[in-house]
């Protein structure tokens, strides 16, 4: 059973019994005073006629043993009355019903009894009680009809029952709306999370609430927030994956055509020393770019799946110790190398640190550049480090993406030395991995710098971007 219809239904229920039991009890509540009123009335009746009989017998003692018929006795009373004797036997009646077995046998002098009889549709209330005057003693009867009261209280009934009626018949339509407006909220929610379920990842509900069903539907935002966030992120992941598996393709396709097709030349064909030499020279280059092609994808998967454990060194010492790795790098391309370290201390992984700062040196280099600078200064509570070139530089529309995998410039030339585009998201990947910013400045022209910044305070992070 939906919502909808347990909502209604309760609603119907306790709407039903609620009103029934209120008219129920408030026609019970009038017709309980309708009778007590009555009650009044007949015991003032009784309290009169029985002063006219202790006023008869106090005056006529043998007043009660005359005929019953006899006119005198009827004119003497002013409503119905009964009179019996000590022995509980008739002695006198003008009453329109006479009752059923009055007891007598609780009722003494001044100890007055009710009784509400009803018979053939007329309802009567009789007050009884002994009489003693002199040495004269009967029993008093006295009837009031009450019938006009009972009707009543039958025709308010049948007429609540019209009322309950047509009131339920007006209440269903009102009830249906409420119910419908309670939950249509929560309609909205689960037509929202069809629709989101069905690809739709932007849906939001609007509700104009601040009950709980507001609050539930502000939660919901939330959530769709977070999974279209969720899902944007997987895409770009996918989209990253996709690349990366086409860049990889496309990076291996070229180096094996050409070590294939030369290979194959030299098995087919009778070539001369010169000829064997050259097809020779052009598979060596080709397998060392398959070569630095495998070192660089192992680093990547290598750091994506181990722990690293920082420690702290003197950037001074860092650097000496680098600088034998560094000059060989330099000098191969004719490159001056200007290195400017302040001392301090920076968390790192040496091999990891290493890495990176070759990585960024060999970049320099191949856009051919003719000095390079390294410095380290301290920036407040964090440390950076600018490796500065003064090479063919990176236009401004394309820093964005050269930490992405296999992106490169200027693809000619990092083929020609055997470039796969790793660098730089070699280079991006342990800067993460030290909890160091990197931010990449050049207007194309002028030369690149790189800038590092380690945080130096416990459990700092720098507030630049790669």
């Amino acid at each position: 059973m939906k919502l909808f219809h347990k909502v209604f239904l309760c609603f119907v229920v306790l709407f039903g019994i609620a009103f029934q039991a209120a008219g129920v009890l408030l026609i019970d509540y009038a017709y309980e005073n309708a009778i007590e009123q009555e009650k009044k009335y007949a015991l003032q009746q009784f309290q009169y006629n029985k002063y006219i009989l202790q006023s008869i017998l106090y005056s006529e003692p043998d007043f009660l043993w005359v005929q019953e018929g006899n006119p005198e006795i009827r004119a003497s009373f002013t409503a119905p009355v009964a009179l019996y004797d000590s022995d509980k036997n008739r002695i006198y009646s003008n009453m329109i019903m006479e009752p059923n077995m009055l007891d007598f046998t609780g009722s003494g002098e001044g100890r007055l009894a009710f009784r509400i009889c009803q018979k053939e549709g007329d309802s009567y209330i009789y007050v009884y009680d002994h009489v003693r005057q002199g040495e004269s003693e009967a029993y008093l009867v006295t009837q009031t009809d009450i019938s006009s009261v009972v009707d009543i209280q039958r025709n308010m009934t049948a007429y609540f029952q019209r009322i309950y009626l047509i009131i339920l018949c007006i209440g269903f339509p009102l009830i249906f709306l409420l119910t419908n407006l309670l939950t249509g909220s929560i309609k909205k929610v689960g037509k929202a999370a069809r629709r989101i379920a069905r690809g739709k990842y932007s849906e939001r509900i609007h509700v104009g609430t601040k009950d709980e069903i507001g609050q539930l539907a502000a939660d919901f935002n939330q959530m769709a927030e977070k999974i279209e966030e969720k899902v944007r992120e997987l895409s770009k992941a996918a989209k990253a994956k996709e690349d990366f598996t086409a860049n990889f393709a496309h990076e291996l396709k070229t180096p094996l055509t050409s070590v294939i097709g030369y290979a194959d030349m030299l098995y087919q064909r009778e070539l001369s020393r010169k000829q064997v030499r050259e097809a020779a020279g052009y598979i060596l280059h080709e397998g060392m770019r398959l070569e630095a092609l495998s070192l660089k994808l192992m680093d990547l998967f290598v750091m994506d799946r181990q722990d690293f454990l920082l420690e702290k060194l003197e950037t001074g010492g860092l650097f000496e110790n680098l600088r034998p790795g560094i000059l060989p790098v330099c000098g191969k391309h004719g490159v001056r190398l200007h290195m400017d370290i302040e001392e301090d201390e920076i968390a790192v992984e040496f091999d990891l640190f290493k890495t990176m700062i070759l990585n960024i040196i060999d970049n320099a280099v191949k856009a051919e550049c003719s000095d390079i600078w390294i410095t380290g200064r301290r920036e407040k509570t964090c440390y950076q480090i600018c490796i500065t070139d003064n090479g063919k530089g990176i236009p401004p529309a394309e820093l964005g993406r050269i930490t992405e995998a296999f992106y490169m410039v200027d693809k000619s030339r990092s083929r020609k030395q055997h470039g796969a585009g790793l660098g730089m998201a070699l280079v991006a990947k342990i800067a993460q991995l030290h909890r160091a910013g990197m931010r990449v400045q050049s207007d194309g022209r002028t030369g690149t710098t790189v800038r590092i910044t380690f945080g130096l305070s416990e459990g700092g992070h720098s507030e630049e971007g790669v």
